[in-house]
């Protein structure tokens, strides 16, 4: 009887060995997709690969989301928090200029932002600073890059869009 029992609790360690280490290696596929994995659905790449997985984000550095993205960020916007123009709670990050966003939209489509509300405020001269460049404007630079890396992730979301008041009539 007390053989049985080692060989069961054998058998059980054993198992959940493997069953930890197979979590892992599927932990390890999700975060290698690409966007051809998608069939370039930016949207459905970012929802699965980032928006589902927010709380793997949230208080982590933005560098952290960045890495994962494989995307290319093309802009950043920002407005100052109603209640206090010195701060600035959250930051939209687009993955598509102006021009690809208005096309999308006119066709029904959804363009991917991904919006990140910051664990602590960010400074809204600091954020001025580096639109003070008029000629890129909010236009994403390895300048924009270094600063954003460092900062906290508070919440991951997304814009969402009421695609009826944007289609050609």
């Amino acid at each position: 009887m007390r053989n049985t029992i080692i060989i069961l609790f054998i058998i059980l360690i054993y198992g959940c060995a493997c069953n930890k280490r197979d979590n892992l290696e599927k932990i390890k596929l999700e975060n290698k997709q690409t966007l051809k994995d998608f069939k370039r659905d930016t949207l459905l790449y970012v929802q699965t690969k980032i928006l589902d997985r927010k709380e793997h984000y949230i208080g982590k550095k933005f560098e952290v989301l960045l890495s994962d993205l494989n995307i290319p960020v093309k802009h950043f916007l920002y407005s100052p928090d109603f209640n206090n123009i010195k701060r600035v709670s959250s930051t939209i990050f687009e993955i598509y200029n102006g021009y690809e966003t208005s096309n999308k939209l006119e066709k029904g489509e959804i363009p991917v932002n991904i919006i990140i509300a910051w664990q602590t405020p960010l400074v809204a001269d600091e954020l001025e600073k580096l639109i003070i460049d008029r000629t890129k404007r909010g236009e994403w630079t390895p300048e924009k890059e270094a600063y954003f890396k460092n900062q906290i992730v508070g919440d991951v979301l997304t814009t969402k869009y009421n695609l009826d008041k944007y289609k050609k009539k």
